[in-house]
């Protein structure tokens, strides 16, 4: 073990956030505690209108939005203050997708009635709204794809994931790609026009958001992992995630094969909860996951089947 803190908040934990070059986590009295990332030193606190979890990070602009809907832009360095304010025509907006290409990140917010969802792009660093449009359908902002579209999930009346949305903002086009069958809150992975969609219970299920045809869909792949962690592509054109047991899964996206997974690593052999499983970390080919054992561990991605 590198080190370790004990949060003394006394709220629900919550993964942690790597912003600034420190790891964020939650404090005492609802703050947001930094940690230096080789000591384990708190370097400083940051008090919060609104809960450690409610803190979204956009590059190294931390974003928090507090129960009034007032978001608060922090420098995720230092902890000062970037800008503060509502989002015009949001009540109280979530994050849920930064580009970095860009430096947007894109705010939604559903309508009461379920028909509609408003989304706003905005620059994480001064808070300027690059654009706003409300879509229909309750939508959630998973990626961008081609020349700064943005693409969305679909729910239908079951909150099933039932279709995808393409949405040009320099033209307001937007194109539906229904998918093959309905999934289970599926987290989503681009990589250029495919969106790669992970479900609760395992189905893995690759689509081409530009396909000019009827079948979008490219391969479905049932995984048999229960509960998952985002994927994360690197290199190689292989697609990582971790399972709840420890377990770091590698799949080919070019054919949608399971090509290598590592051991189970339970903590005592029991198989624990954890309300947030932290996505794996690509460096290079190296790729870097974590266990409910407490371990950290790193096997090459470029030989998933020597794992």
């Amino acid at each position: 073990m590198v080190w370790s803190a004990r949060s003394s908040s006394t709220r629900a934990a919550h993964a942690p956030i790597i912003s600034g070059g420190v790891v964020l986590s939650g404090g005492p009295d609802g703050k947001l505690r930094a940690f230096d990332p080789v000591k384990g030193t708190a370097v400083r606190d940051t008090a919060l209108s609104a809960s450690p979890g409610a803190t979204f990070p956009a590059g190294d602009t931390l974003l928090a939005v507090a129960d009034d809907g007032t978001v608060t832009a922090l420098d995720g360095t230092s902890g000062a203050p970037r800008w503060q304010g509502a989002l015009a025509q949001h009540t109280r907006p979530d994050f849920a997708l930064y580009d970095g290409a860009a430096g947007l990140a894109y705010a939604f917010e559903h309508a009461p009635s379920g028909g509609s969802t408003l989304v706003t792009a905005v620059d994480a660093v001064s808070g300027r709204a690059s654009w706003q449009r409300r879509l229909d359908g309750v939508l959630t902002p998973v990626g961008t794809a081609g020349a700064g579209e943005l693409v969305l999930t679909a729910m239908d009346e079951n909150s099933d994931t039932a279709e995808l949305v393409r949405y040009a903002p320099t033209t307001g086009a937007s194109a539906r790609i229904p998918l093959p069958f309905t999934l289970d809150g599926p987290q989503v992975a681009m990589a250029g026009d495919v969106a790669y969609l992970l479900a609760r219970g395992g189905s893995l299920l690759a689509v081409d958001t530009a396909a000019d045809g009827t079948r979008t869909d490219l391969w479905r792949l049932e995984t048999g992992v229960g509960r998952a962690s985002a994927p994360v592509l690197g290199e190689g054109g292989h697609l990582y995630f971790s399972a709840a047991d420890g377990r770091l899964l590698a799949v080919d996206t070019a054919r949608g094969a399971l090509v290598g997974q590592t051991r189970a690593r339970l903590s005592g052999g029991k198989l624990t909860h954890a309300s947030d499983l932290p996505a794996p970390v690509t460096a290079g080919r190296t790729v870097v996951g974590t266990a409910p054992d407490g371990s950290v561990f790193a096997v090459d991605g470029a030989d998933p089947a020597g794992w």
